[in-house]
């Protein structure tokens, strides 16, 4: 086949346009610090960046909701822990007011400071967190209970999406202080107005007979609370994991998006040179000025 002056001219330009567009996409690489800045840079790299980044974008979430669920456990644990301390102070009050030495005023003294203690027991059941009760099912924007310690939320409790499941982390007012859904469960509430009731009344009898079911509500809250516990370390397993996870495909995208700049820096020398090699071999073989001012 006869090659002819324009098959000539054709392949240095192709050649020099070629190498043109090399150097730019180098001197782009440079400027953005990237290897990708489009797709057509490299189709398949482009994917695989797209599906790491949206698979960080998901572990990023399940970060913000396991943090979330943690600082909800962590207030959880705090009040159940404050309520058993209350409880316990009142089953002393109790048994102090089932001493047959006591009489009405003494057992009227009692019940004072039991009503105390009840009013702090309630506003430790409506807990929040922010603006959020965090004993009131899903009813988060309603106070779990009201002053007599009747229960205001729902059956629900708060859970967080991890990955393509949920998790349950919230502790149910209901349950916890109401005994409901709970085999032999105790309205701890109604327990502590049955004592103050009895010690108002002088009923030593009465007030004897509310000690079991305050043990019992003691030990009701204390089952919350390890539940609570429980949940909270295996928050911490998959905190630990998520990090993990979050490393390596942070790798990932390093490795398929930055771009070794030491690397494409000599790239780029080079290929200038080959630029300049190549528009001064077009310039002898074609003696054509123009290549002087591409």
């Amino acid at each position: 086949m006869r090659v002819t002056q324009s098959m000539l001219y054709n392949s240095y330009v192709n050649g020099i346009e070629s190498q043109q567009e090399s150097i730019y996409n180098l001197n782009n690489e440079i400027s953005t610090g990237m290897k990708i800045n489009s797709p057509s840079d490299d189709p398949l790299g482009a994917g695989e960046l797209l599906s790491s980044n949206s698979a960080l974008s998901e572990l990023n979430q399940t970060g913000k909701n396991v943090s979330s669920a943690s600082s909800y456990l962590g207030s959880a644990a705090n009040a159940l822990a404050s309520a058993n301390n209350i409880l316990t102070s009142i089953q002393d009050l109790a048994i102090q007011g089932a001493d047959g030495t006591q009489n009405a005023s003494t057992r009227s003294t009692i019940a004072n400071q039991v009503q105390s203690l009840s009013d702090q027991l309630i506003t430790l059941g409506n807990t929040q967190v922010g603006d959020t009760y965090i004993f009131s099912g899903y009813k988060t924007n309603t106070a779990a209970f009201d002053s007599s310690g009747n229960f205001q939320g729902d059956s629900n409790s708060y859970q967080i999406s991890i990955g393509s499941s949920t998790m349950t982390v919230g502790m149910n007012g209901g349950e916890v202080f109401k005994g409901t859904g709970i085999p032999g469960g105790v309205d701890v509430f109604q327990t502590v107005s049955n004592l103050i009731t009895a010690l108002n009344s002088n009923n030593q009898a009465g007030v004897q007979s509310t000690i079991s079911a305050l043990q019992a509500s003691s030990q009701q809250v204390l089952n919350a609370a390890s539940e609570v516990g429980a949940r909270s370390r295996r928050l911490t397993s998959i905190q630990s994991d998520l990090g993990n996870s979050t490393t390596e495909v942070q790798k990932v995208i390093s490795n398929l998006q930055n771009a070794d700049l030491t690397k494409v820096i000599g790239d780029l020398q080079l290929g200038q040179v080959a630029l300049q090699a190549s528009m001064a071999s077009a310039s002898q073989v074609l003696s054509l000025n123009i290549f002087n001012y591409i």
